[in-house]
């Protein structure tokens, strides 16, 4: 779901998100000096995180958690640009400019929480830590209980495997992530929540994730595939008697 339609999917079945600053059709009208000293820049369009800056204001520019670099304003509407322009084949191309969340777990960059549902059931939760260089990841069942066996296999040239416990904010993530789910009129979608301070925010609704398809983070394992497939039949059963 394009990034810059989600606000109105969640004002529609009234889920939080974080708020939106300033919406540009093209990173050359970005205004700086109407935006906070704090905030997150991103592409509405782009994937797998391209173009994610989560800036603050320091002397001589904004400091990026995400490359852990200082960046003059002109430097990032290049980098935005550039970005913006090998899209040119896409019709909408909007940059957002948004609340940078503040994690309940004590993170500079947010804990990414991604679920994956089936009209109300999550078959799976990945948690994701991009707080150091390499990317830490953790797996949990439905009901949020770690996963530590070989059902679930990473990419270890890119990211490490760690042992996570539930957040506290656990059962309010999973309400959220069903809640998300059954509004949306798919047997599966990949959504992506946030933990902020004051709870639960949605970040991202993805129906075609690449992770799994391409083997790119994460690898299941055969009984594991067949079990989430089962979920997606189950699931896709229901909305047809839904609609039927």
């Amino acid at each position: 779901m394009d990034k810059s339609k989600l606000r109105a999917f969640a004002d529609a079945i009234g889920v939080p998100y974080p708020k939106e600053y300033s919406l540009y059709p093209t990173p050359s009208s970005l205004d700086f000096s109407v935006l906070p000293d704090r905030f997150v820049l991103k592409p509405s369009y782009a994937s797998a995180g391209e173009g994610v800056m989560l800036l603050t204001k320091e002397e001589g520019g904004y400091f990026d958690a995400m490359t852990r670099a200082l960046w003059a304003p002109d430097e990032i509407l290049a980098h935005q640009t550039a970005i913006f322009e090998k899209y040119a084949n896409l019709r909408n191309r909007e940059t957002i400019a948004e609340y940078w969340v503040r994690c309940s777990e004590l993170r500079t960059i947010p804990v990414d929480y991604k679920f994956l549902a089936f009209q109300g059931e999550i078959g799976l939760v990945i948690r994701i830590d991009r707080t150091e260089k390499r990317l830490k990841i953790s797996y949990f069942d439905g009901k949020f209980s770690p996963v530590f066996d070989d059902r679930i296999r990473f990419n270890e040239k890119i990211e490490d495997r760690v042992v996570a416990h539930a957040p506290r904010g656990a059962a309010r993530l999973l309400e959220m992530a069903r809640r998300v789910s059954v509004a949306a009129p798919t047997p599966f979608a990949r959504i992506d929540l946030f933990l902020d301070e004051a709870g639960p925010l949605l970040g991202e609704v993805t129906l075609t994730p690449g992770s799994f398809y391409y083997e790119a983070g994460h690898t299941l394992s055969k009984a594991e595939d067949e079990r989430l497939g089962r979920l997606w039949e189950s699931a896709e059963d229901r909305l047809v008697r839904a609609i039927d």
